[in-house]
């Protein structure tokens, strides 16, 4: 039976297809890039986001980075240790922020189909978001304001 992919499964597949060729053939520390730390805080017309993921993938070679949304809107980049940010370079920025639906009847979650919180084109694809950032060494506050 064919399903349609929710934003949440569409994320995890993304993140998989970006995170798999990078720990194949991987041994160690040895292959990790130079991260430099990133967090910040994204915001929907003015309001902090309640919930969703931030994705930072480079422009260059290094594997993508994320961090989960928290209530009041802040993010912490991880990338190969917690907290540890994101590579140092150029990057396209997704974000994903959906309705909670977990409390919802199973049948209600599945035919709402309005379920992000911000326009769709931010987490469609990195191309699709028009959102980027440049990680430099140490420490990077990174704000997102989304309209």
């Amino acid at each position: 039976m064919y399903q349609t992919l929710t934003f949440s499964n569409r994320l995890l597949l993304l993140v998989t297809l970006l995170t798999v060729p990078t720990l194949v053939g991987c041994s160690g520390n040895s292959d990790q890039l130079p991260t430099g730390e990133v967090h910040g805080t994204v915001s929907y017309n003015g309001k902090p986001l309640p919930t969703g993921s931030v994705t930072f993938i480079p422009d260059g070679p290094g594997k993508a980075a994320a961090g989960e949304i928290q209530a009041d809107g802040t993010y912490t980049l991880t990338t190969y240790s917690q907290g540890d940010g994101a590579t140092i370079g150029s990057h396209k920025v997704m974000i994903i922020s959906e309705k909670d639906t977990s409390e919802l009847p199973a049948e209600s979650a599945e035919a709402n189909t309005d379920l992000s919180l911000i326009p769709e084109k931010y987490g469609m694809s990195p191309k699709t978001s028009g959102l980027t950032a440049e990680v430099k060494e140490g420490d990077n506050e990174i704000n997102f304001n989304l309209e």
